[in-house]
């Protein structure tokens, strides 16, 4: 586990629950922070290398083959997680809300930071080059921790990048909950980590 504090984020995921449609609160429904030896079976590796590595996983070369989480996620909530790129082009991502049954590559919302040789991040349907993806062109930083929050509620998909604002998509047509319903890391083909996930359902 990375132990880090994050200024102004707590204060942000309580803005974001108290905006929920229902109770006013979400709940904690899983969290991972790799503090153990292997991935267990609520994991599964479409290929690529992933491994556990000093508390956080770590990936190269995972060439858009996922390691997948069998939970479902709910239909809306909040997904937290930090990631860092140890190389120069950074592309660090992961897939939400997505149909496991396939590539998740071929099918959830994408979340990539510094895309495309450090020049584009982006929060996009169904595929990474999906005419309808939002963008911000916006150089990152390699050895840098970021914590990133992805909160999807009332057909609005918002993503935050260490307690700031980063990219929002209002979704015109959203995928089936019923099918697109999991959460997976994913990386072509650079030297990243991941610790921290979090994930809260606003149901």
């Amino acid at each position: 586990m990375r132990r880090i504090v994050v200024i102004g984020v707590g204060l942000l995921l309580l803005a974001a629950l108290a905006c929920s449609k229902k109770s006013g609160e979400a709940r904690l429904i899983y969290s991972e922070d790799f503090e153990k030896e292997s991935l267990g079976s609520e994991w599964r590796a479409e290929g690529g290398q992933w491994e556990i590595r000093g508390g956080t996983l770590h990936s190269t070369q995972a060439m858009n083959k996922d390691l997948v989480l069998e939970k479902a996620l709910p239909k809306e909530g909040v997904i937290e997680l930090d990631m860092i790129s140890h190389s120069p082009q950074v592309d660090i991502k992961f897939r939400a809300w997505g149909d496991k049954s396939g590539a998740m590559h071929d099918g959830a919302y994408h979340f990539i930071l510094g895309g495309w040789n450090n020049t584009i991040s982006t929060l996009a349907p169904l595929g990474e080059h999906d005419p309808r993806r939002v963008e911000k062109r916006q150089a990152l930083e390699k050895d840098r921790w970021y914590h990133v929050k992805t909160v999807r509620q009332n057909g609005k998909i918002t993503m935050y990048l260490d307690g700031a604002e980063f990219l929002n998509y209002t979704d015109e047509e959203p995928l089936d909950p019923a099918k697109f319903a999991y959460f997976s890391f994913a990386n072509w083909k650079t030297d990243c980590e991941f610790d921290n996930l979090k994930i809260y359902s606003f149901e």
